[in-house]
Parts: structure tokens; C-alpha cells; sequence
């Protein structure tokens, strides 16, 4: 499968090859007449050799790479520019009208040979320096340095939170802060990603550089972050569980700053709950959040077994009995 690739690979370059000798000699020959009526004899132009190739290599296709004797190929004879410039010469002599024409077909000879030099690769463009690219150059990265695998930072969550989580997974290197400032993009996405491929590399040559940065973009989400008023207004959704609404009630009380007691958690999850809930909450006698959580569910068991009765709220009072009410059973 693969010498057949390379086959049509060079049978499509031969063609090319072909195709560009074939359009030489019709432009050459046309100069020639051009001599010939200006001057009353011939003019020889140089004709390029034969472009006979000996060996193609597709994977070396538009590099400096190219055998000698296809750049000899590919290059005209030295004293082919003079010629053209003294065709040019002879044509700007003529009328106006065969100015025009003449010098249209001159400049497909000129362009025909810019089109046959940057085939050969001559006139590339220099590929962007990737170095230019890096927010730290001249990075070292030792051999048997392992990136760690980072929590991702979208641009939501606390910035802080995420600067020591980030420091800790990179407590190999720590002392390195070229490696920090490089790797500190693995650790990003989306938003946070982009904010980070746009900074200026002459404005961060240390890691304090970076963190003032991201602290700065970021700082809204410390001063919209979670706190204990915030907390207490919680409500559990009606679809969800004691489970699920306590992971998320504990997440956001994990960002509190400055950190809550266990008491203090305690509290304020009990009184984020209605009846039946909070009045067995409250009675408890829990000293850890964990074992709050578990009273919580033995409720929501117990109410979905029919033995603890659900009030069912309507115009601020339940129903059969005054506000706040709830039946047992047996």
C-alpha cells in the first residue's frame, strides 16, 4: 500500500516537472520571436537542462532537502537573469501596444520561475519561531520529570484554591519557577486557558508575576464566593436527595473563609431544613456533620416508608392541623 502512495507521489511530481519544462519552452520560444522581430537575427536564450529527477522522497517534498542534481535542475544557468534583462530591455523599446503584450508575457516567465523556485523550497516562508511562543523561554525540563495530572481550573472556582492545589501537585519543582509558569497551563481550560495564552511573556518573568496575574483576573470569584449567610439560605430541592443536596451544601461550606467548625456546620445544615426534618435535627445529638448526614436519611427513609407523614403545605399551613404540624405512625 505504501509503494503504491509513493509511486503516484512521483508520478504526480514527474507531471509537474513535465508541465513546468513544456511551459519554459513555449515562453522561451516567444522571447526568441521577440528578439528576432526587434533585432533582424536570432538570439539564443539559455534553455534550462533537463529536470531529471533521481530519486523523490514525498516525506522531503517542500524542504532545503532535495538531491544536487534536482536543484541543479531546478536552478537556471547564470547567465539566464542577464538575458532576461536584457530581454526586458529590447521589449521596452517597442510600441506601447507591444509593450503590453511583450511584458505580459514576461512577467508569466518571471512568475513561471518563482512558481519553479518555490516548488524547490527556495522561497518559503521562515516557519514562526515556536521560542517566540513560549511565555518563559530557554525551559529545562528534566528527564525523568513526570507531569502531574491537575484538577482543571475553568474560571469559576477560587483562584487561591486552586494556586495551592496547583503548587502541591507540582511540590517536586517547586523551587523552579520556570517550570511553574510552564506547566501552569495544563492546569487550566476553557477561559481560563485562553487567559493564559494571551499574556504579555515581558510582563512575567517570576512566578509571583503569575499568581498577582491570576489572582487579579480571578478575584471575583473570592469576593462572590460562598459564606455562612449564603449557606443558611440553602434549601433542598424537592427531586433530591439527602445524599446528593448534602455533597453540595458540604462543597460550598468547604470554601468558607474562614473555615467553619463542625458545630458551626452542624447548625446551619439543620437549619437549612422544613419539616418533618428539622425538629428531629435540631433534638439530635450529633457531634459530627457526617452523623447528621446519616439522621437526615434515616428521616427521608422513614417518610418514604409512610412511617413519618410529610406535611403538605398549603396557603402557610398543613393540611389537617395548624402551621408547622405532622402526624407519626405507628
Amino acid at each position: 500500500m505504501e509503494n503504491e502512495e509513493r509511486a503516484q507521489l512521483e508520478a504526480q511530481h514527474q507531471k509537474e516537472v513535465d508541465n513546468l519544462k513544456k511551459e519554459v519552452a513555449r515562453l522561451t520560444s516567444l522571447l526568441e520571436q521577440v528578439l528576432i522581430d526587434r533585432s533582424g537575427k536570432a538570439t539564443l536564450i539559455a534553455q534550462p537542462e533537463d529536470m531529471h529527477v533521481t530519486h523523490f522522497d514525498p516525506y522531503n517534498l517542500g524542504t532545503n532537502r532535495v538531491s544536487s542534481e534536482f536543484q541543479q535542475a531546478m536552478h537556471f544557468q547564470p547567465a539566464y537573469p542577464a538575458r532576461i534583462s536584457s530581454t526586458i530591455d529590447s521589449i521596452e523599446k517597442g510600441s506601447q501596444k507591444g509593450n503590453m503584450i511583450k511584458k505580459d508575457e514576461l512577467n508569466k516567465f518571471i512568475a513561471l520561475e518563482q512558481r519553479m523556485r518555490a516548488f524547490e523550497g527556495i522561497h518559503l516562508c521562515d516557519p514562526i519561531k515556536a521560542a517566540e511562543m513560549c511565555l518563559v523561554p530557554n525551559v529545562v525540563i528534566p528527564k525523568n520529570f513526570r507531569v502531574p495530572e491537575f484538577v482543571k481550573y475553568t474560571g469559576i472556582q477560587c483562584p487561591i484554591t486552586h494556586l495551592k492545589s496547583y503548587c502541591n501537585k507540582m511540590a517536586e519543582v517547586v523551587d523552579n519557577e520556570k517550570l511553574l509558569i510552564h506547566f501552569f497551563q495544563d492546569s487550566l481550560s476553557d477561559v481560563s486557558l485562553t487567559w493564559y495564552m494571551r499574556l504579555d511573556n515581558t510582563k512575567v518573568k517570576k512566578w509571583k508575576d503569575l499568581v498577582d496575574a491570576f489572582i487579579r483576573q480571578y478575584k471575583f470569584n473570592i469576593d462572590v464566593g460562598p459564606d455562612r449567610l449564603s449557606l443558611q439560605a440553602m434549601e433542598k430541592d424537592n427531586k433530591e436527595s439527602i445524599r446528593e443536596y448534602a455533597r453540595r451544601w458540604s462543597e460550598l461550606a468547604a470554601q468558607v473563609d474562614p473555615p467553619m467548625l463542625e458545630k458551626e456546620m452542624i447548625n446551619l445544615f439543620s437549619d437549612t431544613f422544613k419539616a418533618p426534618y428539622f425538629e428531629y435535627l435540631v433534638r439530635s445529638s450529633a457531634q459530627h456533620f457526617t452523623d447528621l448526614v446519616v439522621i437526615a436519611k434515616r428521616i427521608e427513609q422513614a417518610t418514604g416508608l409512610g412511617k413519618i407523614a410529610n406535611p403538605i403545605e398549603k396557603n402557610g399551613f398543613t393540611e389537617g392541623g395548624c402551621q408547622g404540624t405532622y402526624h407519626f405512625y405507628s
